[in-house]
């Protein structure tokens, strides 16, 4: 029996309904499909692990970016550390969505909004990468870390000099993009996965709203947030995650509230038992296979075999964290405003992941984590 049909036996074990006598208990059942749930509600591509198992049962199949791995040279390429086992580390980019397939502009909101064009180009010099993420899933699937790197960090980018990281994505596609990430880092990353920002409102309005708590109220050209627990649907959470001109911190601000979103789409997955609802799980993946698209290699065995290996995933042990930053952390090159990264302590944070030891550097820096009030 192969690979792929092994893994399909497991989903098929997980997904075949429950004898009539005895009939295990409906919790522990949902407890197994939460697990599975949390790639798509703690950090998007892992969602396309919940999604591999609805494609297995015909859903909307998920577009790709191409192979952004064989044009690198691999003398250029980080090694992989034996330590690491089998961890994977997934390169999440988040566009504005400025230009749709024709190349035509879409409603903009100056120079961080979101467009409203039908289509998204993801080819090269088509998007900028408003959010730039490395996930890593450990090796024994019981613990993830979503490291964002603010877009404004100031980094060499191969082939162009020193420059804001988001320029990557813009001047040289998703290969650019994992070059100019490994580069920094020395992380080898294994695949890609972008979403456009509409996926927030269509995944929250699959969902059926998510619940997110403000500790005061935000108002600014994007809308008001209100102040308080609330339930937002898809427009509010796309307000939410896009506000930070009126916000103390600025971008660092808002890539913790994109966190956050990220973390209340988790708990409202898992508290209404998505997986047990079949017409809303197929909303979900829908929303997830329109908003998405992967590297070629992450393809449908590979998809398979993550919802499998990662069954066990808890939402206790998906950690959010950001590459830490220089003191101070802003500054001015020429005219532009940037973001210092500090090399020392990031370095520190990237070995851990290079040795799927992520864990460790948590405990030693707690702070460091997504607190539970975020502004």
């Amino acid at each position: 029996m192969s690979i792929v049909e092994d893994h399909r036996d497991a989903l098929d074990q997980l997904l075949a309904p429950a004898p009539e006598a005895p009939a295990p208990p409906a919790p522990p059942r949902k407890k197994r499909w939460a697990r599975l749930v949390l790639l798509v509600a703690a950090v998007l591509v892992v969602s396309l692990a919940v999604g591999a198992v609805a494609l297995w049962r015909s859903a909307p199949a998920v577009g790709h970016l191409g192979d952004p791995f064989s044009a690198i040279p691999a003398a250029d390429r980080p090694t992989v550390e034996a330590a690491a086992g089998t961890a994977q580390n997934i390169l999440l980019i988040g566009s504005d969505s400025r230009a749709n397939g024709t190349g035509d502009k879409g409603d903009e909101d100056d120079d961080d909004g979101a467009s409203t064009a039908p289509e998204v180009d993801w080819t090269r010099g088509g998007q900028r990468s408003d959010v730039l993420a490395v996930l890593h899933l450990s090796a024994d699937g019981r613990s993830a870390a979503m490291i964002s790197i603010p877009r404004d960090s100031w980094v060499p980018v191969p082939g162009y000099g020193t420059t804001k990281v988001n320029a990557a994505f813009a001047y040289g596609g998703a290969e650019l993009a994992v070059r100019t990430v490994e580069q920094l880092t020395g992380v080898r990353i294994d695949h890609v996965v972008a979403i456009d920002f509409s996926g927030f409102a269509r995944i929250t309005d699959a969902l059926g709203g998510v619940k997110i708590c403000v500790p005061k109220t935000v108002t600014d050209h994007l809308g008001t947030v209100a102040a308080g627990c609330q339930v937002m649907d898809g427009q509010q959470a796309l307000t939410y995650v896009r506000q930070r001109k009126t916000l103390a911190g600025g971008d660092f601000d808002r890539e913790r509230r994109q966190q956050n979103w990220m973390r209340s789409v988790l708990a409202g997955a898992t508290d209404r038992g998505l997986l047990s609802d079949p017409a809303k799980l197929a909303d979900v993946v829908g929303a997830v296979a329109a908003s998405v698209r992967t590297d070629d290699g992450l393809g449908e065995p590979q998809l398979l075999a993550m919802a499998v290996d990662h069954r066990d995933l808890r939402a206790a042990n998906v950690a959010f964290l950001q590459a830490p930053l220089a003191s101070p952390a802003t500054g001015r090159e020429g005219s532009q405003s940037v973001v210092y990264l500090d090399p020392a302590a990031g370095a520190e944070l990237w070995q851990a992941v290079k040795a799927d030891d992520v864990a460790t550097w948590v405990a030693a820096h707690p702070t460091a984590t997504l607190g539970d009030t975020v502004r």
